[in-house]
């Protein structure tokens, strides 16, 4: 291990620290990996490779483990399983390079990164949130990936990338190589730039609330729940003047009672905090309508370690804003595929979101809401007390955003809608489906061929008696 190998993997883990997870930058894990990678295909010694990609792996989980360490230790723990899934992906194209043409090697890496995001999905009590395809959010021609593939497919490509990338650096001539990976990508792009050029659905004029002062107050202080009340209340006339079609107020922000008349041709989707028999408590979306009908939405998906005695919810609630068709779902909801699918199948156009996040993780968290919009063809109208007031199109583009803040805070914008039913919201997880069955396929073919390589390696190992002149 030199040290030339030592800073390609401190490069390559610091990279992934800035793209994964924590801003901006996520196109940058389209390259973030190649120096770790190709020192993993040239390296002499497994274990060598092995320590390093775990490191950078590890690395890679800074900005979770920056947003949640100090309120859910847990992610350390998990940031290191991440680290250790890294890390086996790494040996898993090492060894199929060094046993079966390149090409085969890049996309083992990519399908093993698909495989292991959707897996990891299906029992995580925190959904999709690990998946390297989200940082590719703001990449939006290869964003559109998600209405067919989803989550997996945008893992497929931020890890396709990358090991072409290495490859050609290792092997630049090898042509088959370089088609494994351009192709898929090409393909995605030009689909991408396609979807791009769809004409949206009619846009509605949505408004935003939030006032951070409150946030989770009326948890602590029930009887705060009068005067916050009467707080948004103001807010809403404020926002009735610029004539929305909806309203949302973020997560837990109003207590059981509180009441809102809604303006003409406009509904209200406000955060409440309720108790529940057996000391219990709801986390609740009311719907605010014409006439002073109210519907509630019931927090389907917790936060592990914070809402452990919150009553969760079975059924989606789905209603109509300025003639169309509209969903209503709470902040931790939109980490789950599979949850938000059910809304894609109804074709629904646009969702309404009261959500509150933990401040540092305001573009991540968000982010993630708005890949489901893109899987599902869903416009997002998403306010979160602690982060980032947004409004999104059905293709992921952001038409309004604004972080709120110690104050009142009031965003307004006319959001084109999207149409619903997707490809993906249709098929669900296909690609993912066979992205696992793919990386298990390769696995079999890899210990199979390192099987029927040891009896030769071994003899080819002993040494020799020196030949007689």
């Amino acid at each position: 291990m030199t040290r030339w190998d030592i800073a390609c993997a401190l490069l390559a883990g610091a990279l992934l620290a800035v793209g994964h997870d924590t801003g901006r930058f996520g196109w940058l894990v389209l390259a973030a990996p190649v120096p770790l990678l190709v020192v993993a295909l040239r390296a002499p010694r497994a274990w060598h490779v092995a320590v390093l990609a775990f490191v950078a792996g590890w690395m890679g989980e800074a900005g979770p483990m920056w947003f949640y360490g100090r309120i859910l230790p847990a992610v350390y723990a998990l940031a290191a399983c991440q680290a250790l899934i890294f890390m086996l992906t790494v040996l898993f194209m090492r060894g199929l390079y060094r046993r079966f043409p390149a090409a085969v090697a890049v996309l083992g890496f990519a399908v093993m990164t698909a495989a292991l995001d959707y897996l990891r999905s299906l029992v995580s009590p925190n959904g999709s949130f690990f998946a390297l395809g989200y940082a590719l959010v703001d990449v939006v021609p290869l964003l559109q990936t998600a209405a067919l593939a989803g989550v997996p497919g945008l893992s497929f490509l931020a890890a396709v990338v990358p090991a072409g990338l290495a490859v050609l650096c290792v092997r630049p001539r090898d042509a088959r190589a370089i088609v494994s990976w351009s192709v898929p990508v090409l393909a995605a792009l030009v689909y991408g730039f396609w979807q791009l050029a769809q004409p949206p659905g009619p846009s509605v004029r949505i408004a935003l609330l939030g006032d951070d002062r409150y946030a989770g107050r009326v948890f602590h202080h029930p009887d705060a729940g009068p005067s916050i009340a009467a707080a948004f209340a103001g807010q809403v006339a404020a926002a009735a003047a610029h004539g929305p079609a909806a309203i949302v107020v973020p997560e837990k922000m109003l207590a059981p009672g509180a009441a809102f008349t809604p303006p003409q041709g406009s509904v209200i989707v406000a955060g409440i905090d309720a108790p529940a028999s057996g000391g219990r408590r709801l986390n609740v979306a009311a719907l605010y309508g014409p006439a002073g009908a109210v519907a509630t939405y019931v927090k389907k998906r917790m936060v592990p370690g914070l809402e452990d005695e919150y009553v969760r919810g079975t059924t989606e609630l789905v209603t109509q804003v300025g003639g169309l068709r509209t969903g209503v779902a709470i902040c931790k909801d939109m980490d789950f595929a599979q949850d938000l699918r059910l809304y894609g199948r109804r074709d629904v156009g646009l969702m309404l979101v009261p959500a509150w996040d933990f401040d540092r993780d305001a573009y991540l968290h968000g982010r993630m809401a708005i890949v489901r919009g893109v899987e599902n063809g869903f416009a997002l109208a998403r306010s979160a007390s602690q982060g980032l007031m947004t409004l999104s199109d059905a293709h992921g583009r952001i038409v309004a955003e604004r972080r709120t803040a110690l104050r009142p805070a009031l965003l307004v914008g006319d959001l084109p809608t999207g149409r619903g039913g997707t490809v993906y919201s249709r098929i669900g997880d296909v690609f993912a489906q066979a992205a696992v069955a793919a990386w298990l396929g390769l696995l079999a073919l890899l210990v199979r061929r390192r099987k029927r390589a040891a009896p030769s390696a071994g003899f080819s190992a002993a040494p020799s008696s020196p030949s007689p002149r």
